[in-house]
């Protein structure tokens, strides 16, 4: 796997190891059933309603091509829609963004793999308090700035809020993922959460709503939080952005170092994420 940026041979190797292990760990996720792509090539299968999502393709030199077609005509038989996400850089996978397109599929989003090492060391605005949402009315609060911040909603349903926050305390609860809160003149501004099963954790829906914004409430989260992964002895971790998100600039002030992109692709190219 390449990686961005002039680095010596070393450094290459180490941060080609590092996005190896970090996507490895994410195949768990793709156990489900799917066409046969022998002797093409090979990919991982999830069935998500009417959706199949594919990641993690592989294919021969020159047969890009027939594993996407082999894929289309068995969604396509099935009445599924196709989300495909695909890392250019990896080893096999290069050559599957120009196959998708030409079949027919659309580019819905690119995101970069970010990761660091070690505690973010950094001055913090001193008005912004971080902690954990350790009540069920802080995860209401939680998705209810998520959804506004996501999603330019100011007024989201309140029985979606709170559907998403039940589903979001049961994943604390059960111990998939910690909840963080940013407050803000005593209000909760922003959030993120981190995975707690993977090897390497990955920093999740960082989002600051639209009056809290440049008051460092995201610099505020991720030092808390990176301190709280490194004090249990987890490190390094990692997160992903949108390539024409702003907050990559902050990533990277913060000590954040880009390891490999991500592109999921839609067909039918009409559909909705």
């Amino acid at each position: 796997m390449s990686v961005m940026g002039a680095h010596s041979d070393a450094d290459l190797d180490h941060r080609r190891g590092l996005a190896q292990r970090i996507l490895a760990q994410r195949v768990s996720r793709f156990g489900d059933a799917g066409p046969d792509l022998t002797p093409a090539g090979s990919a991982r299968f999830r069935h998500d309603g009417r959706r199949l999502l594919v990641a993690y393709a592989v294919a021969r030199v020159g047969m890009a091509a027939a594993v996407v077609e082999r894929v289309r005509l068995y969604a396509q038989q099935r009445g599924l829609f196709l989300r495909w996400t695909v890392t250019p850089e990896a080893e096999g996978e290069e050559a599957f963004p120009a196959a998708l397109q030409a079949s027919g599929f659309r580019l819905e989003e690119r995101l970069f793999l970010m990761a660091r090492r070690g505690a973010i060391a950094c001055q913090t605005n001193p008005d912004v308090r971080v902690a954990l949402a350790s009540t069920f009315d802080a995860m209401r609060a939680y998705e209810f700035g998520s959804r506004r911040a996501f999603y330019d909603d100011d007024r989201p349903d309140d029985r979606m809020v709170a559907s998403r926050a039940g589903d979001r305390w049961r994943q604390q609860e059960q111990g998939w993922y910690r909840y963080y809160i940013a407050l803000w003149q005593n209000h909760i501004v922003g959030g993120c959460y981190v995975t707690l099963w993977e090897d390497i954790p990955t920093v999740m829906g960082v989002y600051t709503v639209a009056e809290a914004r440049n008051q460092g409430v995201a610099t505020a989260l991720l030092a808390h939080v990176s301190a709280e992964i490194v004090r249990s002895g987890r490190d390094p971790y990692c997160l992903y952005v949108k390539h024409d998100n702003p907050a990559q600039h902050l990533y990277l002030r913060l000590g954040f170092e880009q390891l490999a992109s991500e592109e999921t692709y839609l067909w039918p190219s009409g559909q909705s994420a």
